[in-house]
């Protein structure tokens, strides 16, 4: 249970704080630490996650999307790593050698419109850490936790009426101990104006921020929020680095982990109106923006799908639903148990004896003539899908939510871009595009083998109209075939009848189309913090090649 300390001096002249959603927060990474041969922030944990790749998507979970770091000591590893997010203003303070942090938070104040967070950028913690300071209803807080025993606790003591009296690294200078500070808290704008004036005055140019919100605390009501049995730690030197990840950080991970599966054990037993005693197994099923858990409960089993960040700014939960259901009741989808429009929560049933193919196995001869089988009928069916799915306006919406698309892209995007609006789109026209239920995301995982052989047609959140051919390009494209596995298709596709007249140029457009799209797609993830490796710059390369094929066909 999470407890509330008032830290105030003065709380009968508090001032009220407008309620705002936190969005921002400050990231203080400027120093080196002793005897680390890199900067504490962009340290590898035992994941693989560099200490501030942790900090940040905690914070993005906690519903911050606006970061501003400042950082000193190897400011080019900062530029190189951070540079290219747009939710990221990247600030250097070259005095990092000769100030305290309050200096580094002094240079990220032009920056900040409204109340944010501000955070060590060495620190470790737990998840729960954030939510509780986020969603306390005080908007001048800190995260306190009990003292771990280290000699860089900054221990805080309180006066009789709760108010911060001291905060001291010298517990000899403290005559009660009642918490130390995390190295997290939340700070309104109007906080901040005051700490900059404290500041201006000041001689001290090593002072720390803690100590500066210990002053302006003794005007404004400030709180601290006490996260019982927290696990935290900040990588100070080689010591305390070793303790992160050899100690804290797998304990995070495992205390992180059950407490998803508590989340998801939660949900299936709302859904379904059962007692958590009725779930009997519920494991971790996979998933990069949306995370998948399997379940049996009460005698049943599921899938429970719960959705990453950014998916409600990339996908329609409510298109994606009506859809679902369409798909389920013709057969094409595992049956559908239920779907939440707003908040992309899913449960499906489980297909017994599930074996989801790969691009290796999907081309075998024999799952090649399933796939052709239930392409054909989901394209010559009359599901009433009510959207459409237009790559060419997904691409602009892709766009729209980067703040500069052209100076993001790989080279040659805004040429590339050119010919595929204007060329691509024009001679589709031209060859006729057709309108016709379609999925739009033929990726290898998304077809599924039962253990009775029958084949299903799984995640429907790009599904809409579209051209049939879009289908048939995403299944040779995701999927790697070769020309040979591709005559082999359409035999069974179209009956054993040749193929139309364009057939193969529409399919060559729409392999162009879609890699131009995924590529997009790429970059605005990556410019959220994602890491796809070379997959994006692969994609356009190809989409490159392929528009070279194409051009020489006119």
């Amino acid at each position: 249970m999470d407890h509330l300390f008032s830290l105030s001096g003065a709380a009968e002249n508090a001032p009220h704080f407008p309620s705002e959603e936190l969005k921002t927060a400050v990231i203080l990474a400027e120093g080196r630490q002793k005897d680390l041969s890199g900067c504490a922030g962009l340290e590898l944990l035992s994941d693989g996650d560099t200490v501030l790749d942790r900090l940040m998507r905690n914070l993005e979970n906690g519903g911050i999307k606006k970061f501003v770091i400042v950082a000193g000591f190897e400011f080019e590893r900062f530029r190189e790593r951070f540079g290219s997010r747009q939710d990221v203003v990247l600030i250097e303070n070259p005095r990092w050698k000769w100030t305290g942090s309050m200096a580094s938070l002094a240079l990220a104040a032009p920056h900040l419109d409204e109340g944010f967070l501000v955070v060590k950028g060495d620190l470790v913690l737990e998840q729960r850490a954030i939510d509780a300071l986020v969603s306390d209803q005080n908007h001048f807080a800190a995260v306190l936790s009990r003292p771990t025993g280290g000699e860089n606790d900054l221990f805080v003591e309180l006066d009789e009426q709760g108010g911060i009296f001291r905060m001291s690294r010298d517990i000899h200078q403290v005559n009660r101990v009642q918490g130390v500070s995390v190295g997290l808290c939340k700070v309104p704008l109007s906080v901040l104006e005051q700490m900059m004036e404290y500041f201006s005055r000041n001689q001290n140019p090593l002072i720390n921020f803690e100590y500066v919100l210990e002053s302006v605390g003794r005007l404004y009501r400030f709180y601290g929020v006490e996260v019982d049995d927290l696990v935290w730690g900040r990588v100070r030197d080689r010591e305390s680095f070793a303790e992160v990840t050899d100690r804290i950080h797998p304990r995070i991970l495992r205390k992180e982990k059950e407490m998803r599966e508590q989340l998801a054990a939660e949900a299936v037993t709302d859904i379904l109106g059962i007692e958590e005693k009725d779930i009997s197994r519920i494991s971790f099923a996979g998933g990069l923006t949306n995370l998948n858990y399997y379940v049996e409960a009460a005698g049943e089993r599921y899938i429970l799908r719960l959705p990453g960040r950014m998916t409600e700014s990339m996908i329609s939960r409510e298109n994606e639903k009506h859809n679902a259901e369409l798909a389920s009741s013709a057969g094409f989808n595992s049956e559908l148990v239920f779907c939440n429009a707003e908040t992309g929560v899913k449960l499906s049933r489980y297909i017994d004896g599930a074996e989801t193919l790969g691009p290796l196995t999907v081309r075998l001869d024999g799952n090649m003539k399933k796939t052709a089988d239930i392409l054909s009928r989901l394209h010559r069916s009359a599901l009433p899908q009510q959207n459409r799915f237009d790559p060419f306006r997904e691409a602009e919406k892709y766009e729209s939510l980067l703040d500069d698309p052209s100076g993001r892209m790989y080279k040659g995007y805004d040429a590339m871009r050119l010919k595929v609006n204007t060329l691509l789109r024009a001679r589709l026209d031209e060859l006729g595009y057709e309108q016709c239920p379609c999925h739009n995301d033929l990726v290898a995982a998304n077809l599924v083998l039962s253990r009775a052989g029958r084949l299903y047609l799984i995640d429907w959140e790009y599904a809409g109209l579209n051209d049939p051919m879009f289908d048939v390009a995403a299944l040779f494209l995701e999927n790697d075939f070769t020309p040979e596995d591709e005559e082999l298709f359409f035999h069974y596709y179209f009956g054993g009848e040749k193929e139309p007249a364009h057939c193969r140029e529409k399919i060559l457009i729409f392999k162009i189309v879609q890699d131009f799209l995924w590529s997009i797609w790429t970059v605005l993830k990556e410019s959220k913090g994602d890491d796809f490796g070379s997959y994006g710059p692969d994609r356009f390369a190809r989409a490159k090649r392929n528009m070279a094929v194409w051009e020489d066909m006119l």
